[in-house]
């Protein structure tokens, strides 16, 4: 999951794994494997870093199938963005 910022700046968390297609005209415009369309306020890049981001934290678990112990992860926080992570030491 990815937190994105609707247009009208209410931000929202999407399943990064449901995205089909995102799009720049000039807003960007995420478009979901079930057809919705939403319209964020970040760039197409800033989508891609957070889904990328989202990936690497989700794959090591997806492959060991270990639920991730949370109490052993260090939170990030990136003063550019809003994006807080958790990351496994």
């Amino acid at each position: 999951m990815i937190e994105v910022t609707r247009i009208n700046d209410d931000p929202v968390v999407i399943n990064a794994e449901l995205i089909e297609m995102i799009e720049a005209r000039p807003d960007t415009i995420i478009t979901m494997t079930t057809g919705k369309k939403i319209l964020v306020a970040e760039s197409v890049s800033e989508v891609v870093r957070r889904v990328i981001e989202y990936r690497q934290i989700i794959r090591p678990i997806i492959r060991t199938n270990v639920p991730l112990d949370f109490t052993e992860c260090t939170v990030v926080e990136d003063p550019d963005s809003d994006v807080v992570e958790k990351r496994k030491q």
